[in-house]
């Protein structure tokens, strides 16, 4: 009996009364800043709002990716390195008031301090809502609540400089198409205003139809002037009035008519039409595609612009870090019991064994 009153002893009850003279006398206060905040899209639902809105499922498909990534994020380098620019966060897990078991050593590497600091920042993420839950642990309720939302700012600025980069990205591919689109239009129109210039004429295909219409109307003109000839010469003498009339407006009507036919087959060194048509429709063709292809661009551009607001993520905190008015670890009392169970399921597991090793010895 005496025997196992020493083992419980010596098994149980020193590991129990070191943990109640640490986690009672010893150990340091630690304040807990929580918050909550999560990573949502400009794509939202229609129906409800406020806190129902936010928790809602808007998100896009890389929203759960950010997430993961802002969790990371919260463990590197990086973000120690702004963190301790801001605030000497070394310096407070370092001093002399916080318990030797809990304090950070001195002169530890930036690999120890950064180890250190993720068991003091805690990121938990909820699959179901994409929600992130932040708990922050520090030996004074100030820096606790300063350092959660130091971490919230830096994650916030890493969200919105990915989707910057995104949007303009976005843009960018954009805006290099309407501008090609542009010279494309600009380029067509000056060699469309060369031809203009250099041949007279603004559109061959529209006057070379006009001049047909007139062709036409001065051929049937001719022809009835000449009917009316013929039927005066029939009775009339050659010098009288109605005859001499009539010739006169068959030749005045003969010569216009070679005139309009000369311009339309390039006559007395002039170009022929059908060349001008020729030389005109690509012209006209390349200018309508390219007035086509800049309205393309520009409708692409505005596509563009509202599906890179639409995918922009934003960080919304809707539980900001609290100031923690009262300590919540060490969890004194849970911690004493916790080493006494511990301890004794020890105990127990260890006289199993013994006994399990005399019975085998003593076959």
């Amino acid at each position: 009996m005496n025997s196992i009153a020493r083992s419980i002893a010596v098994v149980v009850g020193i590991p129990t009364l070191l943990a109640a003279i640490y986690f009672g006398l010893i150990a340091s206060d630690i304040y807990v800043s929580e918050a909550r905040f999560a990573i949502r899209s400009a794509k939202a639902n229609g129906g409800g709002g406020g806190l129902a809105a936010i928790l809602a499922s808007p998100m896009v498909s890389a929203g759960g990716q950010d997430t993961v990534v802002v969790t990371d994020y919260a463990h590197s380098y990086d973000m120690l390195k702004k963190i301790q620019e801001r605030l000497d966060i070394r310096q407070h897990y370092s001093d002399s008031d916080i318990d030797v078991v809990a304090r950070l050593k001195e002169g530890v590497t930036e690999e120890e301090l950064l180890e250190y600091f993720a068991k003091h920042v805690h990121l938990i993420r909820d699959t179901q809502s994409d929600v992130i839950t932040l708990k922050v642990r520090a030996y004074d309720p100030a820096i606790s609540q300063q350092l959660a939302n130091l971490v919230i700012e830096l994650s916030e600025n890493l969200v919105n400089g990915m989707s910057y980069r995104i949007t303009e990205d976005a843009l960018e591919t954009a805006h290099r198409e309407v501008d090609i689109a542009a010279a494309k239009v600009q380029k067509a129109s000056a060699d469309l205003g060369t031809f203009r210039k250099d041949n007279v004429s603004l559109n061959p295909a529209e006057e070379s139809s006009a001049l047909l219409t007139l062709v036409g109307g001065l051929e049937s003109r001719l022809i009835s002037v000449r009917a009316q000839l013929a039927e005066k010469q029939a009775y009339m003498r050659e010098d009288s009035p109605d005859v001499v009339t009539l010739k006169n407006r068959v030749s005045v009507l003969s010569r216009q008519l070679a005139l309009e036919r000369g311009r339309l087959v390039g006559g007395s060194g002039g170009r022929e039409m059908s060349g001008l048509i020729a030389d005109y429709q690509p012209l006209a063709l390349t200018e309508q595609l390219a007035h086509q292809q800049y309205a393309s661009a520009l409708s692409s551009l505005e596509i563009a612009r509202l599906e890179a607001q639409r995918k922009k993520q934003y960080l919304v905190t809707f539980i900001p870090p609290n100031y923690p008015g009262q300590a919540l670890e060490p969890r004194r009392l849970y911690e004493i019991l916790t080493v006494l169970v511990y301890s004794f399921l020890i105990y127990l597991i260890g006289c199993l064994m013994w006994s399990a090793l005399k019975d085998h010895i003593g076959r």
